[in-house]
């Protein structure tokens, strides 16, 4: 292998900007001043003379992309490209390296060493012009850090050419250094005190589902018998399974991962598979342990084969003239896989993330209508795998980036539309929900552009698109086959991100069990082929093998998100909070036997004092309150198993911290009644309020009722200006909590309470005018108590 070390290449000289410092570095961890020191560094000494790209202006300005060299290079068969000293220290702040020039789809998969751990790291796209691949999980940048050098091996007898090699951060690297993730937050205020109400009297059933139904949010990311049985003995005994996977054609199938027959074109029809190659090939799934034998679970097609896909982009999207003969190829493969081996995944998702254009190559081309041609496509697919595994459920579109507001909504609108073509044929939804980089401390960049999800805009996103399918009758469960957060590298501050992410996702989603079917956070037990990730549980020990069994490996804090989630299971009760934004805390309450367990995530930047005295019914004395915390403190990743706090019920929780309590009594919880919870939807969905609109709500038996809430879903610019007002039925009501109108990219559902003397069978909601306001979604949560055997 031969290395090529990049020179220092001028280019234009960065202009002058503000480098803004926190204005008390005590607060910042060992981390935070670490990485100051790297942002500083940046700026200051390592971007001069480099051609910068910026976004924004002022405090607002975001550096975009930094050219490294502008060297020609011509590069065959192995090939190692050492990037400039001072790189290791910065990289970490950007999300992609980019190599520009020519033949570059000769490249092969990339290592960066010594920093993926002989891995390779995932590809984003892949063209003849150009290579973009992520940055590995970079541990804390400092001074003595080991050089990086790009390792890649091109097409045997191939030359491909590199002119151009960048940094970049996709507008997310502001000029101003970004102290949020590195200060314990809310240590410098006194806690807030809650209020946690739970009904030992009720079970709750919420439409039907009592049981917390474990089996659909305790998943880890992998499908079974795809690692070494000892990390499924560990995940299992821990009571968690494996979830989803992608399989990828073009690799699995046509290059191959062994010795044996690959697959080929049809020599007699060009664009279609040899699907003779199935009477020859074992497509059993791999062994498993016993225990995941009958486990359900998801699998994603991707990559379809080069000679039946679009050049463009290589993530295998099939030409149109094509999409049977794909259809076909998938249909072969999951019956295969289901006759050689006897078992096959549950759901299979037809392409994944095929919402976004690096994976749906007809999103580029405006000559197409890309969303049409993408239901048709999974519309032949799901035909095509019925006809051959009846059993198999399928569906789509795997959405990426759900940011649906986008383009006045043109973006759910697409969404809804591919609902309304697919309505025939697939089995379920699926959808990817990650929180950005730099988003800890999202309650503290609420009103400065935070977007993400876990204030409010994961529940007006499920609830809109409820609605919509509610509207259309065709309600079909929805799958979230990957959350969590797209922060790379290997710090206390990004384990902490994708921690608490994983947590609140999975958290927000178990209190929806009649929509969702299955929910799989990006955690892994391990990843071979990335072995350093800062999403898996367990690395490689120095010298061990990234294959071998656990006993070579050691925890990573990402380990903790299972310990702390275990045990965690049951029926429902009713579980109420007072004294806090209603999008900053989730509480759920499940019991068995004698044990009662409440598990809280506080989404706010404020500490919490957490009062869990009213618990109704409770006169069967709790012998023992445990607590069980995984939290960021004074830069650390800090687990806790079993605090004991059996003389307070009195609980503290951290900011962006979800925590488990446990409660035993001396005798057993005996709930007497079911608190029956449904939910009845409005027609109209993304309906703007420049107009007064109306809405109207069904329900079967008001005068059964015991309580109600209406629950409007809003999206707003700039936070909510003024009260959203309107009548129910003709009386008034109005909403417009304090945190509403703090929000500079407001999307959250607002619930109002409805006196039950309101409701009649056909209800009438109108919501009066308000300027640039979008109803998202208009529905009605109603409660009735009874008798438990009733």
């Amino acid at each position: 292998m031969k290395t090529i070390f990049l020179s220092a290449i001028l280019g234009t000289l960065l202009p002058n900007c503000l480098f803004a410092q926190s204005p008390d570095q005590s607060l910042l961890s060992d981390e935070g001043v670490a990485r100051r020191a790297a942002h500083t560094f940046l700026f200051e000494e390592f971007s001069k003379g480099k051609e910068t790209t910026y976004r924004g202006e002022g405090d607002q300005r975001n550096l975009f992309e930094m050219v490294l060299s502008n060297e020609t290079i011509h590069l065959s068969g192995d090939v190692s490209i050492e990037l400039p000293e001072g790189s290791q220290r910065v990289v970490s702040l950007f999300k992609y390296i980019i190599l520009r020039g020519e033949n570059l789809n000769y490249l092969g998969g990339i290592d960066v060493a010594p920093y993926s751990g002989g891995g390779t790291v995932e590809r984003s796209t892949q063209q003849p012009n150009l290579y973009r691949f992520k940055l590995p999980a970079m541990p804390v940048p400092s001074e003595g850090m080991p050089p990086i050098q790009i390792r890649t091996r091109c097409a045997e007898g191939k030359t491909a050419t590199v002119t151009q090699i960048a940094f970049n951060s996709q507008g997310k690297l502001p000029v101003k250094f970004d102290d949020i993730p590195y200060r314990t937050l809310g240590a410098d205020q006194p806690r807030v005190p809650v209020s946690v109400r739970v009904d030992l009297q009720h079970e709750l059933s919420i439409a039907g589902h009592v049981d917390l139904e474990r089996e659909k949010f305790f998943r880890y990311y992998a499908a079974p018998g795809t690692c070494d049985p000892s990390f499924e003995r560990w995940a299992n005994k821990r009571n968690f399974k494996p979830g989803r996977q992608i399989f990828k054609l073009q690799p699995g199938l046509v290059v191959g991962y062994g010795r044996g027959e690959k697959l080929r074109e049809n020599p007699n029809e060009t664009g279609a598979a040899d699907l003779s190659f199935f009477e020859r090939h074992d497509s059993s799934a791999p062994k498993t342990i016993p225990a995941f034998e009958n486990v359900d679970y998801a699998m994603c097609l991707n990559d379809f084969p080069e000679f039946m896909s679009v050049e463009h982009v290589g993530r295998g999207t099939p030409l149109i003239e094509h999409f049977g003969d794909a259809a076909d190829l998938a249909a072969a493969h999951i019956a295969d896989q289901k006759a050689d081996g006897g078992r096959t995944a549950k759901w299979w998702e037809v392409k994944n993330e095929s919402t976004i254009k690096a994976e749906w190559d007809y999103h580029y081309q405006k000559e197409h209508d890309s969303w049409e041609l993408l239901a048709q496509f999974h519309n032949e697919v799901a035909q095509a795998v019925h006809a051959k595994t009846a059993s198999v459920n399928v569906g789509g579109p795997t959405s990426a980036w759900m940011q649906l507001h986008v383009n006045q909504f043109g973006l759910y609108r697409d969404q809804a539309r591919f609902m309304d073509l697919t309505r025939n044929h697939l089995d379920f939804y699926s959808h990817h929900f990650y929180e950005n980089m730099g988003s800890l401390g999202a309650w503290e960049r609420r009103d400065n552009g935070y977007s993400g999800y876990l204030l409010g805009r994961l529940e007006a996103t499920l609830d809109m698109l409820q609605a919509h399918m509610e509207e259309t009758d065709n309600v079909k469960p929805i799958l979230i086959t990957e959350c969590g957060s797209l922060q790379a590298g290997r710090g206390a501050a990004d384990y902490w991100l994708r921690l608490r992410s994983y947590s609140a996702f999975v958290h927000k989603l178990m209190n929806r069990p009649h929509q969702i079917d299955l929910a799989v956070p990006f955690v892994f037990t391990n990843m071979h082929w990335n072995p350093k990730s800062g999403n898996v549980a367990f690395i490689p020990t120095e010298g061990a093998s990234a294959r071998g069994p656990l006993s070579d490996f050691q925890p990573t804090p990402v380990a903790n998100y299972f310990e702390l989630w275990r045990d965690f299971d049951g029926r429902r009760l009713p579980v109420e909070t007072s004294g806090l934004a209603a999008v900053g805390l989730n509480a759920t309450a499940v019991y068995q036997g004698n044990r009662l367990q409440i598990a809280l995530t506080n989404m706010t930047s404020r500490q919490l004092s957490v009062d869990l005295s009213e618990i109704t019914g409770d006169s069967l004395n709790a012998s023992s309150i445990q607590q069980r915390r995984l939290r960021y403190n004074g830069g650390q990743v800090i687990y806790e198993d079993s605090n004991s706090l059996s003389e307070s019920k009195t609980i503290p929780v951290d900011a962006e911290e979800t925590t488990v309590v446990t409660l035993l009594f001396d005798k057993q919880i005996d709930p007497a009644k079911t608190l029956h919870r449904e939910f009845a939807y409005a027609a109209g969905t993304a309906v703007t309020a420049d107009q007064s609109r109306v809405f109207q709500i069904e329900i079967d038996d008001a005068s059964k009722i015991d309580s109600a809430k209406l629950v409007i879903g809003v999206h707003r610019n700039n936070g909510l200006g003024e009260a959203i007002a309107g009548t129910f039925n003709g009386q008034s009501f109005e909403s417009h909590p304090e945190w509403a109108h703090q929000f500079d990219q407001l999307m959250a559902p607002l619930a109002i309470s409805i006196s039950k003397d309101w409701l009649q069978k056909n209800n009438q909601i109108e919501i009066k005018p308000q300027p640039v306001l979008t109803i998202t979604s208009v529905h009605l949560i109603h409660d009735r108590s009874q008798p438990l055997n009733d």
